[in-house]
């Protein structure tokens, strides 16, 4: 019994035909319902063919023979064949592209990385330059899905959107990295030479004598690097005052400053 057979169908039966066919079918034969379970396969599987238009021409042209009413010429007209061949021979012509999302953190942002992807059609490996924004898409040429009906054409592209994972201790934007650096009050007013560590880097840095709370100092060159181009972006450090805890004898010495 051939699909359309199976599907109470003819072949000359519209995609809506069949598509409604099938759904009596299931309710008759499911079996939840008391079906049978290999009647139900086959019914399942027939639809598979047929429900799709492009799995429908394929299947009507691997079965099509001399004993069938009609003729090639028929079948060519009724599924616009001539259209299909056209296209196969399509210099222009490519596979749909695969589009995929991936995740890195801002410390592979920062070196670069390689990551491993698999699309279902095989798995290979793909370079992450260093510095990449987020939300970037990387274009791979020629691993997306292959072409439905022109086998000589190239397959469509692989587009993968980078999504960095931002980390709670700094915060980048574009170029730049924002951190913020906690210090004794103390510290802050007197200023001196001080260590900003990070995910990607640890970094030396000089606090002015006089500076005060939330002052935000610039670090030139010490931020992200700059995607495909040389140089780095620029550290921006906020100086975050710690809270106080003063003793008598420092209060004391404060009052007498203050006097003075």
């Amino acid at each position: 019994m051939g699909h359309y057979e199976t599907l109470n169908v003819s072949v000359n039966s519209t995609h809506d035909e069949i598509k409604k066919s099938y759904r009596r079918l299931v309710k008759k034969h499911h079996p939840d319902v008391g079906g049978d379970a290999a009647n139900f396969k086959k019914i399942s599987e027939a639809y598979g063919i047929l429900g799709n238009p492009e799995t429908r021409k394929n299947h009507d042209a691997r079965s099509y023979s001399s004993n069938q009413s009609g003729s090639w010429e028929d079948l060519f007209n009724r599924y616009d064949y001539a259209g299909a061949f056209d296209q196969s021979f399509d210099p222009s012509a490519k596979g749909r592209d695969v589009r995929v999302s991936l995740n890195i953190t801002i410390e592979e942002s920062y070196e670069g990385t390689r990551r491993y992807i698999d699309v279902g059609t095989g798995g290979f490996n793909i370079n992450i330059p260093k510095g990449i924004p987020n939300g970037t898409k990387l274009r791979v040429a020629d691993r997306g899905q292959r072409h439905q009906t022109n086998s000589t054409a190239r397959p469509g592209d692989l587009i993968v959107t980078i999504n960095l994972i931002f980390s709670t201790d700094l915060t980048v934007n574009g170029n730049d990295i924002f951190v913020d650096l906690d210090l004794e009050w103390i510290d802050i007013i007197l200023g001196g030479e001080f260590e900003v560590k990070t995910k990607v880097h640890t970094v030396k840095i000089k606090v002015p004598r006089g500076s005060y709370d939330s002052k935000i100092l610039r670090v030139t060159g010490k931020g992200m690097p700059i995607y495909n181009k040389e140089g780095f972006g620029n550290m921006m450090v906020k100086l975050r005052m710690l809270p106080v805890q003063l003793t008598e004898e420092q209060t004391s010495i404060l009052l007498k400053i203050k006097e003075l």
